[in-house]
């Protein structure tokens, strides 16, 4: 007569199930763990050393630019430094104009539009600097002063047109740190996808705990504490992540005060080169420019309504923030270990019990 098959003993089957359903827990919460973390980090990363250089750049090119021009223009109309031409400051702030040009080239978060625009920056600077050349050699023979002036205006045009092309570049750098800052890895429903899992985990480890102290009458599973432990460090660690959030945050509000304070201060550089321009037409040209001098007192008056803001820690809190939401603190590599040493604890706590029942029936 053939032997009846071995049947497996209902507590085996419970911490058979009870061990999978650990494991299965613990690699869906490191999976979950790990996605939002590593997705939070890779758009803050974005945020920091792209597109919010990139803005800050912009900024600064766009007064490198309006401080060189207004350098030129004061130069130039000064009969005591004609010599001189345009000025050593002119030519310190084009430069540093270019180097922040290439700044933004390198940070471009924009892609080809934002390369596009860039290029045709630099191609219109190179027209501009022509022009103040021009306006340079006028100047040097008094009997050219009329075109030298004719020849700023220009200048002061093309300046226009290239600051309008550099507001929309800027424009598309916000756009896309906006798009980072709202990202789906930064809303608030987000940590549901890693805490549910943990929570679940949690639980599970707690109703191995009550298990094994009713049916093996032991106070506490030393192993299971210590995998319990190492999901609170998971959820600690994880939740790290809404403070990147909530620099992102910060970094975006930053930079819309950083952008109001720098158009204060290109809006005074402005005034300021109008009003020496509007004089400047106005001697040279008395009769028959009055609709250009009207313009030019119309640009030239901001400058006794407005006085910009100073705030030099701004841009450097802009960058702080941006950078703390970045540092991921090697926790996406920390994460696996601790999921790992999860799995191992539960194994470990969970074995001598499967072995006092390896050869047991019901």
């Amino acid at each position: 007569m053939a032997a009846s098959p071995r049947r497996v003993s209902t507590t085996r089957r419970t911490l058979l199930r009870l061990r999978s359903a650990l494991l299965v827990a613990t690699a869906l919460a490191l999976a979950g763990c790990l996605t939002v973390f590593l997705g939070v980090a890779r758009t803050a990363d974005a945020a920091a050393t792209r597109s919010v250089p990139a803005i800050l750049a912009v900024h600064d090119a766009q007064h490198a630019l309006r401080s060189a021009h207004a350098a030129a223009v004061r130069n130039l109309a000064d009969g005591a430094t004609v010599l001189g031409g345009p000025g050593v400051e002119y030519q310190r702030q084009i430069a540093g104009a270019g180097q922040y040009l290439t700044l933004v080239a390198e940070n471009n978060a924009a892609g080809d539009d934002g390369t596009r625009d860039i290029q045709t920056v630099e191609a219109l600077l190179v027209t501009y600097t022509g022009l103040i050349g021009q306006a340079d050699a006028r100047y040097r023979d008094a009997s050219l002063r009329a075109l030298g002036a004719a020849a700023l205006r220009d200048a002061t045009s093309l300046l226009d047109d290239i600051l309008v092309l550099l507001d929309a570049l800027r424009q598309k750098q916000l756009d896309v740190l906006k798009e980072q800052v709202d990202a789906g890895w930064t809303k608030p429903v987000t940590p549901i996808a890693w805490l549910l899992p943990l929570v679940a985990l949690g639980t599970l480890l707690v109703l191995a705990q009550v298990y094994l102290l009713r049916r093996f009458r032991r106070v506490v599973n030393v192993p299971l504490l210590l995998a319990t432990l190492a999901m609170v460090a998971m959820v600690v660690l994880t939740s790290l992540s809404l403070q990147a959030a909530t620099h992102l945050d910060r970094v975006g509000q930053h930079v819309e005060s950083v952008q109001q304070i720098r158009q204060q201060q290109l809006h005074q550089v402005r005034a300021e080169a109008a009003a020496r321009l509007a004089v400047e037409v106005g001697d040279e040209c008395p009769r028959g420019c009055e609709t250009l001098i009207a313009a030019l007192d119309g640009e030239a008056r901001p400058a006794a309504e407005s006085t910009p803001q100073r705030s030099p820690n701004l841009e450097a809190d802009t960058m702080a923030h941006a950078d703390r939401a970045a540092d991921s603190r090697l926790v996406e590599f920390v994460l696996p270990v601790l999921a790992l040493g999860i799995a191992v604890l539960v194994l470990a706590g969970l074995q001598p019990r499967l072995a006092e029942y390896g050869h047991r029936t019901p």
